[in-house]
């Protein structure tokens, strides 16, 4: 597998870095903006606090598990995260590669050595991701092959600002590959030790590679925390930006035409994530999600310590 992602990430690099030319000028005043995003307060409207039932349709609305959420894992990193970027100058760069880890460290993920890694996680400013992605489907449609058709459609046909290429591997509990299956008649066969438990699973969901295209017209005016943080809860997690009015504030909403979307991560997300990333990742994606109400409680009871 590693053999394969390898492949891909060279083959999507080289893709991609023609287009860097183009983009020697920042998406507009990004980092200009970011000492402002930083220290401003940010007025906002009362909401009437969402319950606990609004929050868990929230984390499954922006989950892109289209499976059974009893029977199947949410995928998260299990690798040690290698960020890199695509399309910045190399002081914008370097703040958003600095921003992913520091959000991967409240996390308690594994880092690789910064600098000194294959990137697994890769932001690329560009052009036209739609274009780019149907050319490189045109011309190395193999690359594709792992993904259901729903999902490599959904891709394709992608009309926002953002496109997020996710490539994810079943393995069982302990981490051994599950091979794909062939046939409806053929199902893949793992042997390993395990106990019956109606708590975890025998397999989890991990993500090899996340690929985050922007179009770069898409961005102006967004800070490089925003897009940081953006590349976060699309590419820690399989998300999606909410399908209707979110109860909660969401950084998944940055590109909303009807807002300006939050400075980064909002509450929720950070709930969201620390709840995948919170304990065994072979739990039923259904405690995941409902884990989400669990974390907003303890963030509040930390808030309300630290003001002690």
């Amino acid at each position: 597998m590693k053999r394969i992602t390898g492949v891909l990430g060279a083959i999507a690099l080289g893709a991609l870095w023609p287009a860097t030319p183009l983009l020697a000028q920042e998406p507009s005043q990004p980092v200009e903006a970011q000492e402002d995003a930083e220290s401003s307060i940010i007025v906002t409207e009362d909401r009437q606090r969402p319950t606990r039932s609004e929050v868990s349709r929230q984390a499954r609305d922006i989950s892109s598990s289209t499976g059974n959420i009893y029977d199947q894992p949410l995928a998260r990193i299990e690798d040690r995260l290698c960020p890199g970027v695509i399309g910045l100058k190399q002081r914008s760069a370097e703040l958003m590669v600095d921003r992913i880890r520091w959000n991967a460290e409240r996390l308690d993920m594994t880092l690789a050595p910064n600098g000194n890694c294959t990137p697994n996680l890769i932001v690329a400013f560009i052009e036209d991701g739609k274009a780019q992605l149907a050319e490189l489907e045109r011309e190395h449609g193999h690359l594709f092959s792992t993904m259901p058709l729903a999902e490599r459609r959904a891709l394709l046909e992608e009309d926002g600002p953002v496109r997020v290429w996710t490539t994810a591997v079943m393995r069982t509990r302990d981490g051994m590959p599950v091979p794909r299956a062939e046939s409806l008649h053929s199902p893949p066969v793992v042997s390993m030790w395990m106990a019956h438990s109606k708590i975890y699973l025998p397999v989890r969901e991990d993500i090899a590679q996340v690929v985050v295209l922007f179009d770069r017209e898409g961005v102006r005016g967004k800070t490089v925390i925003q897009l940081a943080d953006y590349a976060t809860m699309r590419g820690f997690a399989q998300t999606r930006p909410p399908r209707s009015n979110a109860p909660l504030d969401t950084i998944l909403a940055l590109f909303d035409p009807d807002s300006d979307g939050p400075t980064g991560l909002t509450e929720f997300d950070q709930a969201y994530l620390r709840s995948v990333y919170d304990s065994i990742p072979n739990l039923p994606a259904a405690s995941k999600l409902l884990g989400v109400n669990r974390q907003l409680s303890r963030m509040e009871k930390e808030r309300e310590k630290a003001a002690e």
